[in-house]
């Protein structure tokens, strides 16, 4: 993996020396450059179309990526090419980037999301972006950076910088953030935010500025600095190159869900995004890539999802269990209180922001000759609801803790026997995902700690 690294990253800087052509560049008299810095890439949304040589799209929901549905952040929308939801038009004078997310049914919403993944990326320097914003509940428009790594170390030990994002039913507030695995090999993040006094985002074009140097990551809206990050010893994501996304998301664990009062459909205009360097400036090597050293959680033992599976059941196959989440995601461990065999899988959640667990099968199964899902759980009183989601390659479908009643086992387990009909819509044909364990709240709503036992786990007819 780090030849790799080492292989690709020369090939990053001819490309975005290409990108960089004095051709490719709006005349310098038509851009005001910040004092100090030189252009080297920049999108004025002019001519037209989406510029193919300066941005690809990302579609789908999120599976071909290698993410859950939904992004990873269980949202809503599919991304498309369609220029319905992704084009270049007017905007009253303003010649502009317009994605827009659209509404087609219950649950059925579509938008864009352009990367220049491939095509240019920076390290160091500065990002200009002119955009107008959506707004609404359940509406999540943003502009960020991931690692060029994606490909090959897992979200967040690529990096990821938040440039500017905003949650739809908070139109005057935006936040600007950083996402890594730092030194223990846990979640590290850093967030600011700035607020509107007057008219809210959706009502004017704004500003929204990244400066990054080789010491600090600077957060400005209109020239004014309202969030600054040291980038510390464990952030050497922030030391590496990193391409551009723009996109406009519905719903997901940190912006809600689309309900009533929310108006279809939003869209996000960008007038133009720019980037610049530092004049003279030399940029330093980038650290060597450790994949260990980046990769969030734990090195799990081969099998140990086994223990969550009822001895004997043999449907699941080979089956992997995936700790993944906004910083709730838990840590997985077994303990000796179990009910079946000697040991029971343990998902110790930490609380305090969104995370679960879930079973990847090998293969996905034809598992309709079943009528119920069971599980054993050990709870505290303390966790009053979870969310549990079965899924296909294609399908998805989840229930909450709270609408089933248990049966009291034995060691502090109760047992759930959930009908598979209640998952509606799935496709229980090609089910890959038997099991997950999402968001554990108590009973004001709250993402709550708690150590999980599970053990059991098997389909039956009933």
């Amino acid at each position: 993996m780090k030849r790799i690294f080492k292989i690709w990253l020369p090939v990053i800087f001819v490309i975005t020396a290409i990108s960089c052509s004095e051709n490719d560049l709006e005349p310098a008299d038509k851009i005001e450059v910040p004092e100090g810095y030189v252009l080297v890439w920049n999108d004025e949304f002019d001519n037209g179309q989406i510029d193919p040589l300066k941005w690809t799209f990302e579609t789908g929901d999120g599976t071909d990526y290698g993410l859950p549905r939904g992004w990873g952040n269980n949202e809503l929308q599919i991304y498309t090419t369609s220029d319905e939801n992704a084009r270049v038009d007017m905007d009253g004078d303003v010649s502009a980037l317009i994605i827009t997310a659209l509404k087609h049914g219950e649950n059925d919403f579509t938008s864009a999301k352009l990367t220049t993944n491939g095509l240019f990326s920076m390290r160091f320097g500065r990002v200009d972006v002119r955009a107008k914003l959506p707004k609404g509940q359940g509406i999540w428009p943003a502009i960020w950076t991931l690692g060029d790594n994606r490909s090959i170390v897992d979200w967040p030990g690529c990096g990821e910088i938040d440039i500017m994002e905003l949650l739809g039913h908070e139109p005057n507030k935006i936040y600007g953030s950083v996402h890594y695995v730092d030194g223990e090999n846990r979640k590290g993040e850093s967030q600011g935010y700035y607020e509107l006094t007057g008219p809210d985002f959706s009502e004017a074009y704004h500003i929204f500025s990244l400066v990054w140097t080789p010491e600090t990551l600077t957060f400005m809206v209109n020239d004014v600095k309202y969030h600054e990050v040291a980038i510390e010893d464990d952030m050497k994501e922030f030391l590496r190159s990193h391409y551009l996304i723009l996109n406009v998301a519905v719903g997901g664990y940190w912006p809600g869900y689309p309900d009533e009062s929310t108006a279809f459909p939003q869209s996000m205009y960008v007038d133009y995004v720019r980037v610049f360097e530092k004049e003279g400036f030399d940029t330093p090597e980038p650290p060597v890539l450790d994949i260990e050293e980046e990769t969030l959680g734990q090195n799990l033992e081969p099998g140990i999802a086994q223990h969550a599976i009822k001895e004997g059941f043999d449907d699941l196959g080979n089956i992997e269990v995936i700790s993944y989440g906004g910083g709730g995601e838990p840590y997985i461990d077994t303990s000796e209180n179990a009910i079946d065999g000697e040991l029971s899988l343990v998902f110790d959640f930490p609380g305090g922001a969104w995370g679960g667990a879930y079973f990847q099968m090998e293969q996905p199964r034809n598992l309709s000759n079943y009528s119920h899902l069971v599980f054993a759980l050990k709870k505290p009183e303390s966790l009053a609801d979870a969310e549990i989601k079965l899924e296909s390659p294609s399908t998805q479908s989840a229930i909450f803790l709270i609408n089933y009643e248990s049966t009291e086992l034995s060691n502090g387990f109760v047992e759930y026997s959930i009908p598979l009909s209640d998952f509606h819509g799935l496709d229980l044909i090609q089910l890959d995902i038997p099991f997950a364990i999402w968001n554990p709240f108590d009973a004001s709503g709250d993402f709550v700690a708690a150590t999980v036992l599970i053990d059991n786990l098997h389909f039956t007819n009933r």
